[in-house]
């Protein structure tokens, strides 16, 4: 039996697709425009954000996941099947090996649901990993071995602080709070302080421009930013420091601060040892705001290094976990395998 492989590392903000064959075959924004009255899609990924604010009554432009995990089933489904299409490319009539990473946090009948869409979209067999295992793989972390490993995992829509061993989980600190949040506390700040009206893609961008968890004294250069006046509802352009960027990040950096420190403070003292003595690895987008090592170095004396390519770790994990099932296979939560027709037929 031939199977076509494909990974897809299913983020709530951002998706990665991988194929045995070819690589990474796509790397977009998770969300779909969807026309109001029938639920048919028009426009995924990059086109479908850019729709975000600027489209028609008519069209409603979704994320799928929220926090990781689906909230909204009819837009996974058009998402997946758009996703297994464009990694099926020449490969139309084999059977589709699906392997899709899943929070540490989602429960039991959320991965069902997420393993029936993928089956739904055309997956034959669905292998779901934790993604704290795909991260740590990822980042080249010694998971089998027996001394703690310490991940930390700051994505879109969850943060996950994790200390593994011998292939397990053996504390997670899942914390609903991430890069989303992150935007949103940048718009919230620039409409309390100065009643200035930003869109998600702007707060985006200033974040990851100007964002900064631990200030190296005042920065007092000065950007503009285009938005409107909350008052009046007019066109604005706003001069701001780049250490208000910091402020306002402020409150998010403080909660991933205070669960790295709770998955640490909970850990066996030879547990801890191996993670104050090895330190620790830093991936997703989260990872690239400025100054996560020395913040962490000063509030509780851990070392951190960001890992390489940290917005690709969860892939090169589920990537390694794909290519070597039988070596990895403890690591697989949940997994199915749909009957091909002819079995169906016996």
């Amino acid at each position: 039996m031939f199977w076509h492989r494909i990974a897809i590392d299913l983020g709530t903000t951002y998706s990665l697709v991988y194929t045995q064959d070819k690589g990474i075959v796509l790397r977009e924004p998770s969300a779909v425009a969807l026309k109001k009255a029938t639920g048919e899609a028009v426009a995924f990924g990059e086109r479908a954000r850019t729709m975000l604010g600027r489209a028609p009554d008519f069209i409603e432009v979704v994320r799928p996941l929220r926090d990781g995990v689906i909230a909204d089933f009819g837009a996974a489904r058009a998402l997946l099947a758009h996703y297994i299409q464009e990694a099926s490319r020449g490969h139309w009539f084999q059977r589709k090996h699906v392997i899709v990473c899943v929070p540490y946090g989602a429960t039991a009948v959320e991965m069902e649901a997420l393993i029936r869409e993928a089956e739904a979209a055309g997956g034959h067999r669905v292998d779901l990993v934790r993604e704290p295992f795909a991260a740590a793989l990822g980042a080249g972390l010694p998971i089998g071995e027996p001394r703690g490993s310490l991940v930390i995992d700051i994505g879109g829509g969850t943060t996950e602080v994790t200390t593994l061993s011998l292939n397990d989980i053996v504390h997670c600190e899942s914390l609903r709070m991430a890069g989303n949040a992150m935007d949103q506390a940048v718009q919230t700040f620039f409409r309390n302080r100065y009643n200035f009206a930003i869109g998600e893609n702007t707060a985006e961008q200033i974040k990851i421009r100007y964002g900064a968890v631990y200030p190296n004294g005042a920065d007092d250069r000065t950007f503009e930013v285009k938005g409107l006046n909350a008052r009046t509802g007019k066109p604005q352009r706003l001069c701001v420091r780049v250490s208000e960027v910091g402020e306002a990040l402020e409150g998010v950096a403080r909660n991933i601060t205070d669960a790295v420190r709770r998955c640490v403070e909970r850990l066996a003292p030879e547990l801890a040892a191996d993670v104050y003595t090895h330190g620790a690895a830093m991936v997703g987008g989260g990872a690239l705001l400025r100054g996560w090592p020395e913040r962490l170095r000063e509030a509780m004396g851990l070392n951190v290094r960001i890992a390489d390519d940290p917005l690709m770790c969860v892939m090169r994990g589920l990537i390694e976990i794909l290519n070597h099932r039988d070596a990895y296979e403890e690591l697989i939560v949940n997994s199915r395998v749909r009957p091909s027709l002819e079995d169906e037929r016996r």
